[in-house]
């Protein structure tokens, strides 16, 4: 070990994966009284207003800090990449890097002591119709069957906790006691969709930062048990950012219904493709829409997928690309 590995400081030693810039704020909020200058900000920050700078009086009190100078001296190294001074008033203001900060923790991401054991919803699973059930730890909302493997039928069935599990969406904590189990499950198909249409859209849900995207393809697959891929669907989206590492994974059933040609074929046979928070028949619905998509591997090198959507005798069908783009609507 060098001199110099032997001097650097463990945050420094991550510079190299996360950026020296990442770990530079990380090092600035490691400091009580920082953290509680951002809180008091926030308490007495007022987005709507022209000028929403919180006075140093204020955030003294509020902090109960008894030394200006050393306060000061704290807002200093806070100003820039969190902070900012109004000069008209001398009062200060969130950024908005710090605004997204103290949201995450209020919404409560990083916080894994909420927990939601199974409740019974009034939607039967698509691949075995027994009733479902809706729980949530660690920061992940489960919508799931426990008489049958789900999406996973090729995966032990005991292995999964919960088992059975049709879709798994981050959800912050907060949003936990807001909802019936219900609309539990609506209020998660609102947030899964917002977060893919994002990344297909080319754009990281996280970090805004652009994301790759391929197709996985099994090419042997068995819908009713695969042992090579386990999964119930044989073609898998995926999307990862460059940045942030945030990845996503889809069938192409479910983008098919982000195509404004697909929207516009469904509503003209009088059928909406939205799904609204609080609106648990919506989410069921919409659901039912996408599984009964068609997806059919129509070129190998360089790989093209097809989905298509029937109704009323009438059908529309996109073809995907190896970068999971549309590149062909044939109606």
């Amino acid at each position: 070990m060098s001199d110099a590995d032997q001097t650097e400081s463990p945050l420094e030693a991550t510079a190299d994966a996360v950026g020296r810039r990442a770990t530079d704020a990380f090092a600035l909020l490691g400091d009580e009284t920082r953290l509680a200058i951002l809180l008091a900000i926030w308490e007495r920050h007022d987005l709507r207003a022209d000028d929403n700078a919180v006075a140093f009086s204020q955030i003294a009190e509020r902090v109960g800090h008894d030394d200006p100078g050393n306060l000061r001296y704290h807002l200093k190294k806070l100003e820039g990449q969190f902070v900012r001074q109004r000069d008209e008033r001398g009062g200060y203001e969130l950024r908005v890097p710090a605004q997204k900060l103290v949201r995450a923790v209020i919404s409560g991401a990083g916080v894994h002591d909420e927990r939601l054991e199974p409740a019974a919803i009034d939607q039967r699973c698509p691949f075995c119709d027994a009733r479902t059930v809706m729980s949530y730890r660690e920061g992940t909302l489960f919508w799931a069957c426990h008489e049958c493997d789900g999406m996973t039928p090729g995966r032990d069935f005991a292995s999964f906790d919960p088992p059975g599990p049709l879709t798994a969406q981050p959800f912050d904590p907060a949003g936990l006691r807001e909802w019936s189990p219900e609309g539990l499950r609506a209020a998660s198909a609102v947030v899964g969709r917002r977060r893919l249409r994002s990344v297909f859209d080319g754009v990281c849900p996280t970090c805004s930062s652009p994301v790759e995207r391929w197709f996985d393809r099994c090419p042997d697959h068995d819908p009713d048990g695969c042992t090579d891929c386990g999964l119930r669907f044989g073609t898998t989206a995926h999307f990862r950012c460059r940045t942030c590492g945030h990845h996503d994974g889809a069938t192409p059933k479910r983008l098919a219904l982000f195509h404004p040609a697909v929207v516009s074929f469904y509503h003209d046979h009088g059928v909406s493709t939205r799904v609204r928070a609080g609106d648990f028949e919506s989410a069921k619905h919409v659901h039912d829409l996408a599984l009964d998509h068609e997806v059919t591997v129509v070129g190998e090198d360089p790989t093209r997928v097809a989905v298509t959507a029937s109704r009323d005798g009438e059908s529309i069908r996109l073809t995907f690309d190896e970068t999971v783009r549309v590149v062909d609507v044939d109606r």
